[in-house]
C-alpha cells in the first residue's frame, strides 16, 4: 500500500494505507508497530506536530497559516508544547517548562497527548529518512480536497459527517466501507468514528497528493533539531466549483 494516513486515537494509532484501488486498515498500540508498512509507502501523512516551536519561534508559522485558513475553525489547531515538555514527570512540571521556553503555559490538551509527541519525535529521530512522513491537518486537508472551503459543521455532528464522508468518496469510493470496517472491529474506548474520519482524509489526501504538495509555510522551516515544521495539503487542480456547503 502505497499511501497512507495515520491519525492517534485512545488505543494507539489507527491507519488506513490506500493503493491499486485496495485498502488495509487497522490499529496499533505504538507507531513502531506500523514501521514496515510505512517503509513501503511512497507518502504517509500523520495528525501529530513533528516539528516543535522554541524561543527563536515560540508559535510555529504552519500553525498560524493553517488557523488563517479555517477562520472559525481555528481552534482545531491548538499550541504544539515545546519539546523540553515532552519529558516533565506531570502536568505541573510541563506547564512551568513550557513558560519558561515558549512564554505561555501549556493546555491541557497539549498535555494530554504529550506521550504520543514524544513517541512519534523519537521514531522520526530514530529511524532516520528511511520512512517518508509528513504532518498535516485533517480540517485543513478537507477544507483542500473541499475547493478551499471550510465545512461550517463540526465533524462530530450527523451533518458534519455526511458532508465530510460525501466529499472523500468523490476521491475513493471504498470510504464508507473502510470506515465501518475499522468501527466495526474496535471498540469506542480504542477509536472513536472522529478518529476513522481524520485517518480517511489524511489517506486520501495521501493518495491526491501525486501531483504534488503544498507546504505551510512555503519556505523551509525546521526545528532546532532539524525537524519540518510545517503543514502539507494536496497540490490538486479541480475542474470545476463546487456547490457551496
Amino acid at each position: 500500500m502505497d499511501w497512507i494516513g495515520i491519525d492517534g486515537c485512545r488505543g494507539g494509532w489507527v491507519y488506513i494505507a490506500l493503493g491499486g484501488g485496495k485498502w488495509k486498515a487497522g490499529a496499533k498500540s505504538s507507531i513502531q508497530e506500523l514501521h514496515e508498512l510505512l517503509l513501503k509507502a511512497q507518502l504517509v501523512l500523520i495528525d501529530m506536530p513533528i516539528g516543535f516551536p522554541d524561543t527563536r519561534e515560540p508559535v510555529r508559522s504552519c500553525d498560524r497559516l493553517a488557523r488563517k485558513i479555517l477562520g472559525k475553525k481555528a481552534s482545531s489547531i491548538f499550541p504544539v508544547p515545546a519539546r523540553e515538555t515532552l519529558n516533565a514527570s506531570n502536568y505541573e512540571e510541563g506547564n512551568r517548562i513550557n513558560r519558561q521556553i515558549l512564554g505561555r503555559g501549556l493546555s491541557r490538551q497539549s498535555w494530554g497527548i504529550t506521550p504520543k509527541l514524544k513517541e512519534l519525535d523519537e521514531y522520526l529521530r530514530s529511524s532516520g529518512k528511511t520512512v517518508n512522513i509528513r504532518e498535516a491537518h485533517p480540517e485543513v486537508l478537507f477544507w483542500s480536497l473541499n475547493h478551499k472551503q471550510v465545512f461550517e459543521a463540526n465533524k462530530k455532528t450527523n451533518k458534519g459527517f455526511v458532508d465530510r464522508i460525501n466529499l472523500l468518496q468523490e476521491f475513493f469510493l471504498k470510504d464508507l466501507e473502510i470506515h465501518d470496517f475499522l468501527l466495526e472491529s474496535y471498540p469506542r474506548k480504542e477509536i472513536a468514528p472522529d478518529d476513522v474520519l481524520d485517518a480517511l482524509v489524511l489517506a486520501v489526501s495521501a493518495l491526491m497528493s501525486k501531483k504534488g504538495l503544498i507546504s505551510l509555510p512555503r519556505e523551509k522551516d525546521y526545528d532546532l533539531l532539524g525537524m519540518p515544521r510545517e503543514i502539507v495539503y494536496p497540490n490538486y487542480y479541480f475542474p470545476g466549483p463546487r456547490k457551496s456547503v
